[in-house]
């Protein structure tokens, strides 16, 4: 297992739109092509739809060879659109939602290249936009299920394997205490792994209603997490790691205090990082920071 020094030092699950990045490897997108391929192959000779059989009565070319020839007109298609396309600069900036139109244009692509090679190789067939229009429902009804099962597979895929490298760190931290050279696993009211980070890099919680800001460096710029859970279990989880309440909407790194002022309205403290927060010390918690400060 690695150690907690080769673990990156950031793990995020965030319900924000991420960049689609599932068939970056090509391993990924050799899988997909060739699962499709292979869907598509056998269910159109098995269950042979929209009478597909019937279209093709008294040609020279046998069915079995035609799915196959349709068969190789998507593979054709989809190497076109994972391996030369996805060059394309603005590809790089799809997120999971917007990939949705990439996915539509490799429909359109693949009926395109099906429907010249079928009019090529069938004699009662002419290239036309009815067509095209009758390729087009009948591919955009079998490709999108293999598809979406290949993207499913590979994003369980993916998340399998961040969880079991936040439980390694998790167990990491339960055979090594709390110490400060330990990262903290923060998660959300359902017990759900939301963030991982060192516990030099936490700066602020702060709470809101029912969820809390986190303020944290991600390398040198500062980043902010929304979850939904509680300062009190935070407070409880973090006590150790040199964490302390200052108000009871906050709950800052002391080590992390640059300013600790009073003026007219009381006392108050300046994180790292963070010009633009003034916190707030309660009387509650003031002999804690008279004590550290003087």
């Amino acid at each position: 297992m690695k150690s907690l020094h080769t673990l990156p030092l950031i793990l995020k699950y965030t319900s924000e739109q991420p960049r689609f990045s599932l068939l970056d490897s090509v391993k990924n997108r050799i899988t997909l092509i060739a699962f499709c391929s292979a869907f598509s192959f056998l269910f159109m000779y098995i269950f042979l739809p929209f009478n597909i059989n019937m279209w093709y009565e008294g040609q020279q070319i046998a069915l079995a060879q035609l799915f196959g020839i349709f068969t190789l007109c998507g593979v054709v298609a989809m190497c076109i659109s994972q391996f030369l396309l996805v060059r394309i600069k603005w590809r790089e900036k799809l997120t999971n939602a917007t990939y949705l139109f990439w996915f539509l244009g490799e429909i359109v692509l693949i009926t395109t290249i099906v429907t010249i090679v079928d009019v090529m190789v069938t004699d009662t067939l002419f290239l036309s936009w009815a067509e095209f229009v009758s390729t087009l429902r009948y591919t955009a009804l079998i490709i999108p299920l293999p598809y979406f099962i290949a993207l499913l597979w590979f994003y369980t895929r993916e998340k399998c394997a961040l969880l079991k490298t936040l439980e390694e760190v998790q167990q990491s931290a339960d055979k090594t205490g709390t110490g400060k050279d330990t990262c903290l696993l923060i998660r959300d009211e359902h017990d759900k792994p939301v963030l991982t980070l060192h516990p030099a890099r936490l700066l602020l919680i702060k709470a809101e209603d029912n969820y809390v800001h986190i303020f944290y460096m991600s390398g040198s710029t500062v980043s902010k997490e929304l979850v939904r859970t509680s300062l009190k279990k935070l407070e409880a989880q973090l006590a150790a790691s040199g964490f302390t309440r200052a108000h009871r909407s906050y709950l800052v790194n002391i080590s992390k205090v640059v300013l600790f002022k009073k003026n007219a309205k009381g006392h108050y403290l300046h994180i790292e990082g963070l010009d633009d927060v003034v916190v707030p010390v309660s009387n509650t918690c003031l002999p804690v920071f008279q004590e550290h400060f003087r």
